[in-house]
């Protein structure tokens, strides 16, 4: 995806405050009023449950909903309300609003209420700070005058933080996936949050997180989170090209090398080692046309059993791969070392005259090729389970490229120290930019 493309992302953006506050309410307002599901989560929990009830239990086409921005509250026809919301809207959710009504008056200014949500008789007037700032006295101001006449109006007044926003925004993400939906005013703005606003996700740093390889457990779940907010800040530092995989399925960043197209880290941890180690993983000439840039140069990159990060020399791993794959998805692969074939396979010639697209009519011709590589205690076959994946199955033809498996192992404990302070994850997604950066001089 073109990340220009995200609906939330300018131009020439200017890095005034209240510009970019605006922009953010903005973006909240399009999300609230293109996505229904979002918009009744977010009213359930502004309003008390009596009033939720009286909104939506009953909607006729007299019913009247709307929603704007930068609303002076001075022209708000009162009469037409009964309840007003007074919102104040950061990233401190501990708030206290207690006393919000005892806040300064102000006689010589505007009062512009960041957006304004009218459904029925009750209206939301919400104030809009990106970080924690008090904004209870410029809040009070704008429904001053509901408050001054409160023998007419009932005033209420609500604390609710861009925590809450994001995980409203996730749960609703998640069901749409569920039910093969999708809304870019959701995950745009999700995505732009990530990268701009990574707090809001309520980040753990990695010094506080207890390490585990074992997936699918809240700690690693912690650490798949930190470690998501460390990879959206690489785009900041090393610009457009490199920012999160769009999947569902793999955790990583996308890589603009030609032989190669992304780099995924995973947590690991190794016995005999006695150490837990950030791994991540690079696939050199995974499919045909990044061979090209592969196989056009020496391998003598392939011997090497170290990446120096910095001037700092980590354990390298390279892994040659066989990918085979049927209308350009992943069907199977095989992994293997020096040591598993009697003679190369990632060869020049291999590449330009074996990979690439094999019909089902030269199958036999396969099984021979790599029947003449591969050493028969290898058992290739069992390795991409041959039979099952293709064999036995009415696929035409699949395609082969000839790889390569990279990972290279970083200790956690590296991480640990520079990740201190939940609020700041730079000094991670730079080491990242400087492993990425050491995968690319790798084969330069």
């Amino acid at each position: 995806m073109n990340h220009h493309l995200n609906i939330f992302r300018f131009f020439n953006e200017s890095t005034e405050k209240e510009f970019i506050e605006n922009n953010l309410s903005r973006a909240f307002s399009l999300c609230l009023t293109n996505n229904s599901f979002f918009l009744n989560e977010y009213i359930q929990d502004i309003v008390t449950p009596e009033d939720y009830q009286y909104l939506f239990s009953s909607i006729s086409s007299d019913t009247k909903y709307f929603i704007d921005l930068q609303i002076d509250t001075a022209t708000i026809e009162k009469e037409s309300y009964k309840t007003v919301y007074a919102v104040a809207m950061t990233s401190d959710r501990s708030l206290n609003m207690d006393d919000f009504f005892t806040q300064p008056e102000y006689s010589d200014k505007k009062n512009i209420t960041d957006i304004l949500i009218t459904i029925k008789d009750i209206a939301i007037l919400i104030e809009v700070k990106r970080t924690g700032e008090d904004c209870k006295a410029q809040l009070f101001n704008q429904v001053l005058p509901f408050i001054k006449e409160k023998d007419k109006f009932e005033v209420k007044a609500k604390r609710y933080s861009w925590q809450e926003v994001v995980l409203i925004l996730e749960k609703v993400k998640h069901v749409q996936q569920l039910v093969s939906q999708s809304s870019v005013f959701i995950n745009d703005f999700l995505e732009l949050s990530e990268i701009k606003y990574p707090e809001w996700f309520e980040p753990k740093s990695f010094n506080v997180i207890p390490f585990t390889a074992q997936s699918r457990t809240p700690n690693n779940t912690q650490l798949m989170k930190r470690m998501r907010q460390a990879l959206a800040g690489v785009s900041q530092i090393a610009g457009d090209d490199y920012q999160l995989l769009p999947y569902n399925d793999r955790l990583g960043i996308s890589v603009p090398f030609g032989w190669a197209s992304e780099v995924i880290p995973e947590f690991d941890s190794y016995d005999d080692a006695i150490k837990d180690y950030v791994v991540f993983y690079i696939w050199p000439g995974n499919t045909k046309q990044q061979g090209y840039y592969i196989f056009n140069k020496p391998l003598d990159w392939t011997s090497k059993r170290t990446l120096s990060v910095d001037g700092t020399e980590y354990e390298l791993e390279i892994v040659y791969n066989v990918k085979l794959c049927h209308f350009n998805r992943y069907v199977a692969g095989i992994n293997f070392y020096n040591s598993d074939v009697s003679k190369p396979l990632h060869t020049a010639d291999n590449f330009y005259n074996q990979s690439g697209k094999w019909n089902s009519d030269s199958w036999k011709d396969f099984e021979q090729l790599l029947d003449e590589h591969f050493k028969p205690e290898f058992n290739w076959r069992d390795k991409c389970k041959w039979d099952d994946n293709f064999t036995n199955t009415d696929r035409s033809y699949f395609t082969m490229s000839l790889g390569f498996e990279v990972c290279v192992y970083i200790p956690f404990a590296n991480f640990k120290s520079i990740d201190k302070t939940e609020t700041d994850i730079t000094k991670v997604s730079d080491l990242i930019n400087r492993i990425v950066i050491a995968f690319k001089d790798l084969i330069a």
